[in-house]
């Protein structure tokens, strides 16, 4: 295909639809609609963002971080149409509803307890092309969820799947470079998707395909789409800030540990520059505002990083690749880049990683691993016959049960294991 291929044939959908008389809706406000209409993204209301879903109704979840990386990815956009000057990278800049489809989509695969759910389901599926939550998105856009004919999940365009491949690599060829001893899954997508994978690249050239999906040394997919790198500048600026704001909101972190950790910062963030790109805020009125009794001044906080970020996404052109789909990419600058990261290692490092949050996890994982070996000795009986039914009987039995235990929401999952597991829990009448 011609590097020129052009934005019709990126409104295909694999399935093709005859129009509905009197739709004014383009295809991505289509796109836009089935997501948000779909019940994997109504699940995310009960999947764990960084911390569980039990444990209050201060912090977010999958669903309320997919919808801020939404409005985040909004105004990325309003950026980028209002600086970006190149013709042709104006002219694929994308439709507001896509970016809404795309950030609203973009973890509709991940399983319930978060990374660790991941790790545990990999485990399982290691040696059945495995399992990945940004790989799994595709499985439920054109597999698992229902809307039309059975077998083609929403039926999306080729765009909105292109955005969501953030790592076009599969997991044959990313898997060979993972270390033994490793749990998490390399970033990929499965050999499950090659033919779905095959159909989105087609309209790019053999050069721009083969360059597209090339690792690095260590096997790390090298390159995502222009719409794909809009949605992670997003989601990467959600979890710096709100997943940060969680945490202090629910008093999980002092500002004593923020400021020694500034202080021992190897990369030593320079507010002084940070101050003179924009950022209203020096060292010590960051701190004292996000750490203050009142909320509202933790807000004011909240809203002038993020703003900061948004404001600074800039576009970058990626060299050797021709078709601008692929030639470009939303990022943010170094200098800004280093606060960023800053933000999200904090919370690493300070909440995910400590003893009280790490208990909950590695529990979520063990009773993800139970399940899925229990499911395994008798799926046909145990997994309830509409979802069951409704999977591709091709595809191992193996795969078809990670398709269920990866739809369910934490307390779904915590539920079914104490029918499984629990005496004297669960009857005969309880819905499944």
């Amino acid at each position: 295909m011609s590097a020129a291929a052009g934005p019709e044939r990126f409104e295909e959908r694999r399935q093709p639809e005859p129009s509905r008389p009197d739709d004014v809706r383009n295809p991505f406000e289509r796109d836009k609609g089935r997501v948000i209409h779909s019940a994997a993204f109504r699940r995310l209301q009960g999947k764990t963002q960084v911390m569980g879903t039990s444990e209050g109704d201060f912090h977010r979840t999958r669903l309320t971080h997919s919808i801020e990386v939404g409005q985040i990815g909004e105004g990325i956009l309003l950026k980028l149409s209002r600086t970006v000057t190149d013709p042709a990278a104006r002219a694929w800049l994308p439709d507001r509803s896509l970016v809404l489809a795309t950030c609203h989509a973009h973890d509709l695969g991940h399983p319930p307890y978060g990374h660790d759910g991941e790790v545990a389901i990999h485990g399982k599926m290691k040696d059945d092309d495995g399992f990945e939550g940004n790989g799994q998105t595709l499985r439920v856009l054109t597999r698992l969820e229902k809307y039309r004919a059975k077998g083609v999940g929403l039926n999306p365009t080729r765009r909105l799947l292109l955005a969501v491949l953030k790592y076009p690599v599969p997991y044959s060829a990313a898997s060979v470079h993972v270390p033994p001893g490793v749990d998490r899954p390399p970033k990929c997508y499965m050999d499950t998707e090659c033919d779905t994978v095959d159909w989105i690249l087609e309209p790019f050239a053999d050069d721009d395909r083969h360059r597209f999906t090339s690792m690095d040394a260590d096997g790390r997919p090298l390159f995502k789409s222009f719409d794909c790198s809009i949605m992670d500048c997003a989601d990467d600026i959600a979890y710096a800030v709100h997943d940060l704001e969680d945490a202090i909101g629910r008093r999980m972190v002092i500002r004593d540990q923020f400021e020694a950790a500034l202080d021992a910062d190897d990369d030593g963030l320079d507010f002084d520059a940070l101050t003179r790109l924009g950022l209203s805020m020096d060292r010590d009125t960051l701190q004292r505002l996000l750490f203050s009794a009142y909320s509202h001044d933790r807000k004011q906080a909240i809203a002038a990083l993020v703003n900061f970020f948004v404001t600074h996404v800039t576009l970058v052109e990626i060299e050797g690749l021709a078709h601008p789909l692929l030639r470009w990419n939303a990022a943010l600058p170094p200098e800004v880049r280093s606060l960023c990261d800053f933000l999200m290692d904090f919370t690493r490092r300070h909440v995910i990683r400590t003893a009280e949050v790490v208990q909950l996890r590695r529990k979520g994982r063990r009773l993800i691993a139970a399940m899925f070996d229990e499911f395994l000795t008798a799926p046909e009986e145990l997994i309830p016959r509409s979802f069951w039914d409704g999977l591709d009987p091709s595809e191992s039995v193996r795969r078809r049960v990670c398709d269920y235990v990866a739809g369910m929401t934490d307390a779904y999952a915590e539920r079914v294991w104490r029918r499984l597991f629990e005496p004297g829990y669960g009857n005969s009448t309880d819905e499944l």
